[in-house]
């Protein structure tokens, strides 16, 4: 019809198409929100494992500084610390195992170094698993989680077996050291007395020596001047307290100006290619680094070192015995060694781990005995000759148990003395360190310038035969009256004694005597013997009672005894404990 509009068809929603399209945004959604639910599964997996993480590591470092052998204390104490920090080991699902053994970086093999034993002691770390199980909310059923921490903590022993400054003779330790060193040293007995007393660390030594690690240090070369310089620097920089530092310093400094001309370089660690200073055995050598050394322990060490296997030197002030003077020589076969390390027995090399030993001398003495008239020779000057000599004897760190505090801490040392041999007779022609000890030249007991000689018509030789092994125990509190202890009581007064019965009573046999004049025109020597007799029998008397006491303290400052082995104990060092693995 004319003017009538026509209507226009709407288009109908396509419903279908908007339908289709809800189901990609939908299943976007479930992907995101199952991602989502998983991260919060996994984020709680993750903190729960760092949690357990912390529980181990925790545990391990406080169950490390209570090791004994037994693994008694570790297993409380790494138990007691997991509760303390909100892990219950006997929950349902959680539980922590504490296994120890030995942490050797030589020994066993990598990454973790950690072997589980009873038997290879000491026992020096901690291997703790700490497990829980976790439930998964959204991801399935629980999952259980653990971790492992391993720690380690070194106890370390520091001793010397034979050196003592206990009982010192005024002048004996500056003679003794003058002799060694070719030096000239005007110090007092009260400055040695106090340098033994001071202490340092063995970090001290390597941060004086310029290196970075312990093994450096101990494959570092010095004289003994040089080792006494380095003593200066790391005794002025320790941390140890040290009542009498400035005299231990100065005291150090004239022994590092006195000994400057030596010039036999030797290593500071034992076995470093040659004798050395210490002889260290850890399962990781910068667990030394806390542990403590004397200065003057090690310089009398170097000292003798310099002179190992060189001629006998002698000792200017002899030996002071009342009512008789005497001529001196030392010679040193070999040097003591001091010992820091760990305790217990290598399993692989069968040995002690820690062992000190005493040095190898000897001593030519000559006695003079006095100026009597005699018959047939007149007024002539009356000699005693002695040999002496001292093999090494051996000391080992057994046992070390680190308590709360250092009185109730202790170290346990076992020692055995060594052999000695003792001769009443000339020393022989030849003294090369190289030769066996003898006794086979009859003591010469007058010479008038090689005009009339008496001889004895033999050697004595006497033994003083070793002592059976003795164990000591030291507490860990630093220097302190107890820190020398000895085996048993020393032999060689009764086998001097023995010694000089014997050399009187062979005078007294027919023939005990040879009485040469010049060009070797013998003597009758009837009314001779009777004579020398009498006065023998009285200065023989005399003598023994002031060699034995002149004799024990040198001896110890060489770093040898006869019959008994002295312990100094330098120190305990109870290791921080330390994550390892």
């Amino acid at each position: 019809m004319p003017g009538r509009m026509r209507s226009i068809p709407m288009s109908k929603p396509r419903f279908s198409l908007q339908r289709g399209s809800v189901a990609p945004i939908v299943a976007l959604f479930m992907t995101v929100l199952i991602a989502a639910l998983g991260a919060l599964d996994v984020g709680n997996a993750f903190f729960a494992r760092r949690s357990l993480q912390r529980t181990a590591d925790l545990a391990a470092l406080a169950a490390a500084q209570r090791m004994d052998d037994a693994c008694a204390q570790p297993a409380v104490t790494a138990n007691a610390n997991a509760a303390a920090n909100g892990f219950a080991p006997d929950a349902a699902g959680q539980s922590l195992s504490v296994v120890c053994g030995r942490w050797d970086t030589s020994a066993n093999a990598g990454p973790s170094y950690f072997v589980a034993t009873n038997t290879a002691t000491p026992l020096n770390a901690v291997q703790v698993t700490a497990t829980r199980t976790v439930p998964y909310f959204f991801l399935g059923p629980a999952r259980q989680l653990s971790a492992v921490a391993t720690a380690q903590a070194t106890n370390l022993g520091a001793f010397t077996v034979g050196t003592t400054l206990a009982q010192v003779q005024g002048g004996l330790v500056g003679g003794l050291l003058n002799a060694l060193l070719g030096a000239n040293l005007n110090l007092s007995v009260a400055s040695y007395q106090s340098l033994a007393n001071a202490r340092v660390r063995v970090r001290d030594v390597t941060a004086a020596a310029g290196v970075g690690t312990v093994a450096q240090l101990l494959a570092t070369q010095v004289n003994v001047g040089q080792l006494a310089s380095l003593m200066v620097t790391a005794l002025s920089s320790t941390s140890i307290a040290d009542a009498n530092l400035q005299t231990d310093v100065a005291t150090l400094q004239a022994i590092a100006n006195g000994a400057g001309a030596a010039s036999v370089s030797f290593p500071l660690g034992d076995g470093q290619g040659g004798h050395g200073v210490m002889a260290l055995d850890v399962a990781d050598d910068q667990s030394a680094l806390d542990a403590t050394v004397s200065p003057f322990d090690a310089l009398l060490v170097a000292a003798e070192i310099a002179n190992t296997g060189q001629s006998p030197v002698n000792l200017a002030t002899g030996l002071q015995i009342a009512g008789f003077s005497t001529a001196l020589q030392v010679q040193i076969i070999a040097p003591p060694v001091l010992a820091v390390g760990e305790a217990g027995i290598d399993p692989v090399k069968q040995r002690w781990r820690t062992q000190a030993s005493t040095a190898q001398v000897r001593l030519y003495l000559d006695v003079s005995l006095g100026t009597p008239s005699l018959p047939v020779i007149g007024n002539v000057g009356l000699n005693l000759p002695l040999s002496l000599e001292a093999a090494p004897g051996t000391a080992w760190l057994q046992a070390t148990n680190c308590a709360p505090t250092q009185a109730a801490s202790t170290s346990t040392i076992g020692v055995q003395p060594g052999l000695a041999n003792v001769c009443l007779g000339d020393p022989p022609a030849n003294l090369s360190a190289s030769q066996p000890f003898g006794c086979s030249t009859p003591a010469t007991l007058i010479n008038v310038a090689n005009v009339v000689t008496v001889t004895a018509n033999a050697a004595l030789p006497a033994v003083v035969p070793p002592s059976s092994a003795a164990t000591l125990t030291f507490d860990g509190v630093p220097p302190t009256g107890d820190d020398y202890q000895s085996a048993n009581s020393n032999a060689v007064g009764g086998v001097l004694a023995n010694a000089f019965s014997g050399l009187a009573a062979s005078l007294s046999q027919p023939n005990a005597l040879n009485v040469t004049l010049l060009g070797g025109v013998p003597l009758p020597v009837g009314s001779l013997v009777s004579a020398l007799l009498t006065v023998l029998s009285p200065a023989l008397d005399q003598l023994l009672t002031g060699i034995d006491l002149a004799i024990d303290p040198l001896l110890q400052l060489l770093g040898v005894q006869l019959g008994v082995a002295t312990v100094h104990n330098l120190a305990l060092t109870c290791g921080a404990s330390q994550l390892v693995y």
